[in-house]
């Protein structure tokens, strides 16, 4: 039998119905609404919204200050002039030009030397904008004496004169609820706040100049009296003394050194004596500087909150689709990175649930990298002391250390040393502070242009703020001769910047010699180490020993000309020199084994990487990789000698106006003249004034200058015992290879010490002995 398939349904109208497959027709389906379009300024991003917005400021400003200049105006732009100064009265004149400057901030924001421009910031310069309405118009009512303050306000505001009808307003606000004598007091506080929220300061810090004004005044009207007592009349009979005849002074012996002798003998030099003075106290009151006086303040960046959660669910997202499923627990955003805490979470495996393994995460860096389009993520498996791992992202915009903010900080203060400094703000923008006594020496490496020389200036700024010349001495090497030259003058150096290499190995000499002596003075008392000897010095009324810092900016050009002498004095400073007071800092932008050997490396715990070019320079500075994902521009690892793994840093930066105004304060407290050599002077002369010690004088003139090779003298004396001369002998003795063995025997056969070669023994005779006598022969 046929089966009879089932009609379709017939509607009334006798159309039949669309046959349903399933549960829903494909016509009965709703479709999903298109998104909504997006204005061309919600597609801009907040970067380029802020763009426009000042290009929009600056482009009003000038219009409206080429239609104020212009003398002929169209009927537009007479009318709008017009309307503007009905409105602002002579403050017509001002808001061209302050649209413009706010216009122009807003373009140039992403200098570092302007601050930025806060919401604050406006807001106190529209307020001051409106008090300085306010004022003028009070200012042009006051002039027309013959009405009321009421009338003559309105009248002005009529004219377009004054503050216009916004100053009229504000005006007839404030005398009309307050009275004439409460509006002064009122437009006073309106002025101090709307300036205080200007310029972004606190209202303690907008009065602080008047403290050095006061005390100014005061030395100055006592230094006026002091001159003008005796002009009031005649001296009583007694108080006049009689003045005694100048005779010549009597020279006195030479001060004794840091360690306790006299200078003039054999051995290192010592510290300059100081000149003969018959008025005025025999040393000089040190002052320290003040940090404000200094240093400029830092600026906090802004955060985008909402940009740092869509990156966190980024960084989600991407972990998961390649199978290793993790949650940000923290973040913690710095000056240069953003670190996000990712906690590893559970997979499904055969044997059940099992959590990710942290060495996929980390071999994920490239893959994050391309998500979130960073240029370089680094990624720290696992945070010390913490359950999670640290993936660190650049942030868009690097905001600026400073010094200040890093000194002033309570972690600063509370660990202040004599040796202390600041070092930068970690990955959560707390400030990291260090200190080199107990480093107790600090190895710092990376590129050129990573912020090498600017971590230098940043560690001598912070020793000059805290310590006097009494209690720190600097010894600085500056081969490039335009790092640290700018440091000639101040009284902490014992000696003007050294740049003769031929000068840097006496130097280094001269550490030793001065190194072995403190031992030798240590022992005769029985002390232990320098914070011993100075306070057993202090008990006796004896004079105490400074600490000795010498800072070399590049040690690859030591290690180029004199490799071994120069290894052998910094390893022998470094393993002994700690208990003396004496430390080092050494500076390199070649981080190679044949720069920062082995021996250097064992010695320098504390090291400071910056950004490097391979994986294996960051091996030879840290002695693991992480360096070459740095993003330069003092971003750092920090590895301190009493922690497990180097933590990132941004490194603090000081600009080198205040660097001149730190050096000015001191050059100004013995009057050395910035253009002038140190220790070139004589007291009284050429600016210095009488009876004022200087501090700077060469050290290292006792070191005699070799002829190129710091081993020809040493050569000489050997030969001249020896009574013969080859070049085998000076191998053997010097343990030198034959090229400079050869070159030594050159030198001296130029000097007629030496005659030339004798026979196949190559031999050579000795001529000249010099103050010695010819060793007798047997």
């Amino acid at each position: 039998m046929p089966i009879n398939k089932p009609s379709a349904p017939v509607k009334k109208s006798g159309r039949p119905l669309p046959q349903t497959v399933g549960k829903k027709s494909t016509r009965a389906r709703k479709q999903p609404p298109p998104p909504p379009a997006l204005s061309w300024w919600e597609q801009l991003s907040p970067e380029r919204r802020l763009d426009v917005v000042g290009v929009a400021l600056a482009s009003i400003g000038a219009l409206i200050l080429l239609g104020l200049v212009s003398a002929n105006r169209s009927v537009l732009v007479g009318g709008f002039i017009f309307f503007l100064t009905q409105l602002f009265g002579w403050g017509v004149y001002i808001l061209p030009i302050g649209l413009l400057v706010f216009g122009m901030w807003l373009v140039f924001r992403k200098i570092e030397r302007i601050p930025p421009l806060s919401v604050e910031r406006a807001a106190g310069s529209v307020l001051l904008f409106f008090w300085l309405l306010t004022l003028m118009h009070v200012a042009a009512a006051s002039l027309d004496a013959s009405t009321s303050l009421s009338a003559a306000a309105e009248s002005v505001a009529l004219a377009g004169q004054g503050g216009g009808y916004l100053g009229s307003l504000s005006q007839t606000l404030l005398w009309a609820s307050l009275g004439p004598a409460a509006a002064y007091v009122a437009l006073f506080a309106w002025f101090i706040l709307a300036l205080a929220m200007a310029l972004d300061i606190s209202v303690m810090d907008l009065f602080r100049w008047l403290g050095p004004l006061v005390a100014r005044l005061r030395a100055a009207f006592a230094k006026r009296t002091s001159l003008a007592a005796p002009e009031g009349g005649p001296v009583p009979a007694s108080e006049y003394k009689p003045i005694p005849s100048p005779s010549p002074p009597t020279p006195r012996p030479p001060l004794p050194s840091p360690t306790g002798r006299r200078a003039g003998g054999e051995g290192p030099p010592n510290f300059p004596p100081a000149p003969v003075t018959t008025i005025g106290p025999p040393a000089i009151q040190w002052n320290l500087p003040q940090v404000r006086d200094i240093l400029d303040a830092g600026n906090a960046p802004a955060i985008n909150d909402d940009f740092i959660k869509q990156r966190a669910r980024l960084i989600e997202e991407t972990l998961a689709s390649f199978g290793a499923p993790a949650q940000v627990v923290e973040i913690s955003r710095g000056p240069t990175i953003t670190q996000f805490g990712v906690e590893p979470l559970f997979v499904e495996t055969r044997n059940g649930r099992t959590r990710v393994r942290v060495s996929k995460i980390a071999s994920l860096s490239d893959d994050l990298a391309l998500a979130l389009a960073a240029p370089r993520i680094r990624i720290q498996a696992p945070v010390p002391g913490h359950s999670y791992v640290g993936i660190e992202v650049p942030n868009d915009e690097m905001a600026l250390v400073s010094l200040r903010d890093a000194v002033e900080s309570e972690a600063f203060q509370r660990s202040r040393k004599p040796l202390s400094f600041a070092l930068g703000q970690d990955v959560a923008g707390h400030p990291i502070t260090a200190n080199l006594e107990v480093m107790p020496h600090l190895l710092i490496a990376g590129t050129t242009g990573s912020g090498k020389s600017v971590c230098v200036n940043a560690i001598i700024t912070s020793f000059l703020l805290y310590n006097t010349p009494d209690e720190l001495k600097l010894v600085l090497i500056d081969p490039k001769r335009v790092e640290l030259t700018g440091y000639n003058g101040i009284p902490h150096l014992l000696n003007p910047v050294v740049v003769e290499m031929e000068r840097v190995i006496g130097a280094l000499q001269w550490m030793t010699r001065e190194m072995d002596k403190r031992y030798h003075d240590f022992s005769r008392i029985g002390a232990r180490n320098i914070t011993d000897y100075n306070g057993r010095m202090q008990m006796q009324g004896g004079k105490k020993l400074p600490n000795l810092v010498m800072i070399i900016d590049e040690l690859a050009d030591l290690m180029m000309i004199a490799p071994d002498e120069t290894e052998r004095t910094i390893t022998r400073l470094a393993q002994l020199a700690r208990a003396t007071g004496i430390h080092m800092i050494l500076a390199t932008q070649r981080p190679s084994v044949d720069v920062v050997t082995g021996l250097i490396k064992a010695n320098f715990p504390a090291r400071v990487a910056f950004a490097v070019a391979s994986g294996v320079d960051s091996r030879v500075i840290l002695d693991q990789p992480g360096a070459e994902r740095l993003l330069g521009r003092g971003d750092m690892l920090y590895q301190a000698p009493d922690a497990a793994s180097p933590a990132r840093l941004q490194g603090v930066f000081v600009s080198d106006h205040e660097i001149q105004k730190l050096v000015e304060f001191w050059r100004a407290q013995v009057g050395v003249s910035p253009y002038a050599v140190a220790g070139s002077a004589m007291p009284g002369e050429g600016g210095v004034p009488a009876g004022v010690p200087l501090k700077q004088q060469p050290l290292w003139d006792a070191v005699q200058k070799t002829d190129g090779d710091p081993l020809y003298s040493e050569a000489i004396d050997i030969v001249r015992r020896e009574g013969r001369a080859s070049v085998s002998m000076l191998q053997r003795r010097l343990r030198i290879g034959y090229t400079r063995a050869a070159r030594l025997m050159d030198q001296m056969e130029v000097k007629k010490i030496v005659g030339p070669p004798e026979g196949a023994t190559q031999v050579r005779q000795v001529l000249d002995y010099g103050p010695a006598a010819p060793p007798k022969e047997e």
